[in-house]
């Protein structure tokens, strides 16, 4: 991210992580979009709940100017409501979010469930980046 754009981007951030609908419609549409791409992935039906370890650590790998000192589940607020925000505004679609993880998990070792977190964290972390970067997009316009 530009400089200018990463303060701008951490301001909104700090917008966000005040809306807890919107991490509560995040929290939704970040299970739904998992379960639907962990099922895509392995080929038989899965219904999940992405635990906020899981978001913090991809908060943590996209390197997201959030605020300092926040917990696991702050930090998934934040990228719950981001995605939600991205979701709302047309800038991510669910079957590019589905997608998106689709293709990080297809290389998820599903026999061990800290291997399969971690490469859980490095789908979404990719996609709170591409969420970011359209959010900066649109407001700069």
């Amino acid at each position: 991210m530009k400089e200018g754009a990463s303060g701008s981007m951490k301001k909104r951030i700090l917008l966000l992580s005040g809306e807890k609908g919107l991490a509560r419609l995040g929290d939704a549409f970040v299970n739904f979009t998992y379960s639907a791409a962990k099922t895509n992935a392995r080929g038989q039906a899965s219904g999940e709940k992405v635990p906020d370890r899981v978001l913090s650590r991809a908060v943590e790998l996209s390197r997201l100017p959030v605020p300092a000192r926040l917990d696991h589940g702050e930090r998934g607020d934040i990228a719950e409501a981001l995605l939600a925000y991205a979701w709302t505004k047309r800038m991510l679609s669910i079957e590019e979010t589905i997608e998106a993880l689709s293709v990080g998990l297809l290389q998820a070792n599903y026999d061990s469930i800290s291997l399969e977190r971690e490469q859980a964290a490095k789908a979404f972390a990719s996609l709170l980046k591409l969420a970011a970067q359209r959010v900066e997009e649109a407001e700069s316009d």
